[in-house]
């Protein structure tokens, strides 16, 4: 889980004794392991984020629910062959994905007055939506990355009736989050399997520090994504991979494309400051290698983990990503705690392929070396001269 954005602190939450708590969301009260295709399995139980609220706030503390949105009635899961399903045209998809760009129904409006009327007579707001597996399902494509199912609209709501309201994420992939600016609380969780209600709970309520990082890049909408740019997407019966190296965040960074959530972020309940960089080139059997160590510093007042990440820019940039991850290191620190991480760049860290030869080849030249809590925030930084035997 990766808690996106937190600001005035409002999370981990102050649930005093006596204080209403509202779960809003149809996604609190499900579960995501009966579905999905390949991804199925048959869990003996799965905690769903409101069963994990409601047990860890115990009985001091009101928990109530309410769905907030609608999901139209389906085929239960049992009766569907995910393979089948896939022939399915995107029309079909469609249909239903495009829910929130409609006007509210009948039954949707009274799911969202019923949520709005629970929100302001609580003390504390957690939504908890995203997709599921009419969405996340293999053999079958999204039509677009919007929330289905009307949830903007829900969450515009709620964030109107009650600013600090915490709006979590389940998904297999990233959504477009058109309220992301006026949240001041964003925590996603992939599918977390049987107890990830249970970690959900203990995270908005600080009994874990969060310390999850992205591993991909959360764009702002699907015309970011390369394929849309580069003009790939959308030709019948062609697909087309024109990108080369430039995928992902190897793409945004060197574009420099405005993305919600950059590859690498997560933030964490304490803060962290990194110092002392040192590069040093080495020789280890015959081969050339580059440590580099830096201090990790704990400057809040909890115990947390940070993932140090490590960024290889050249400064021939031809054809090239801009920079590139090429190791990480995560430690854990006490409030106050300093500790020096350490970590081996290799040739192939300096390498790209060569098409003749067909394998890696190490290039000659200058190299930035970049230390990062995520792709485009960089703390430390350092240049080095390389000469490979091979270059």
């Amino acid at each position: 889980m990766i808690l996106l954005k937190n600001e005035d602190q409002v999370l981990p939450l102050q649930a005093e004794s006596g204080c209403k708590v509202a779960v809003i969301g149809a996604n609190a009260a499900a579960i995501h392991s009966n579905g999905g295709g390949s991804a199925e399995i048959k869990a003996l139980y799965e905690i769903s984020p409101l069963m994990g609220i409601k047990k860890l706030l115990g009985g001091n503390v009101k928990v109530s629910y309410a769905p907030g949105y609608v999901i139209p009635d389906k085929k239960e899961a049992s009766e569907i062959n995910w393979q089948a399903a896939s022939t399915e045209t995107a029309e079909d998809t469609e249909k239903e994905s495009t829910v929130s760009g409609r006007a509210l129904d009948e039954k949707q409006q009274e799911a969202l007055v019923e949520a709005v009327a629970l929100a302001k007579a609580s003390d504390i707001v957690i939504f908890v939506g995203g997709l599921n597996h009419d969405f996340d399902v293999e053999g079958l494509d999204r039509v677009n990355m919007k929330l289905p199912y009307g949830q903007d609209e829900v969450i515009d709501a709620l964030l109107k009736a009650v600013p600090d309201t915490v709006v979590c994420m389940y998904a297999g992939a990233p959504v477009e989050m058109p309220w992301a600016e006026k949240a001041k609380a964003i925590l996603w969780s992939y599918y977390a399997g049987m107890e990830g209600g249970t970690a959900l709970a203990e995270i908005l309520s600080g009994k874990v520090n969060p310390s999850g990082k992205l591993a991909e890049t959360f764009i702002r909408d699907a015309s970011q994504c390369p394929a849309h740019t580069i003009g790939t997407f959308g030709k019948k019966d062609r697909v087309e991979y024109r990108e080369g190296v430039m995928v992902g965040y190897r793409y945004y960074d060197t574009k420099k494309t405005d993305v919600l959530f950059p590859f690498g972020h997560g933030l964490s309940y304490t803060a962290f400051t990194y110092n002392d960089l040192e590069i040093i080139r080495q020789q280890e059997n015959g081969r050339q290698t580059v440590k580099v160590s830096c201090s990790v510093t704990n400057t809040g007042k909890r115990a947390g983990k940070e993932t140090v990440q490590i960024y290889v820019a050249p400064e021939q940039k031809k054809d090239r990503p801009v920079h590139e991850l090429k190791a990480f290191e995560k430690v854990r620190l006490d409030a106050g705690e300093t500790k020096r991480i350490c970590v081996i760049l290799e040739e192939r860290d300096f390498s790209r392929y060569d098409t003749d030869k067909k394998m890696p080849v190490p290039v000659n030249g200058t190299y930035e070396i970049q230390v990062g809590v995520s792709s485009t925030d960089i703390c430390l930084c350092g240049k080095i001269d390389l000469f490979f035997a091979e270059g």
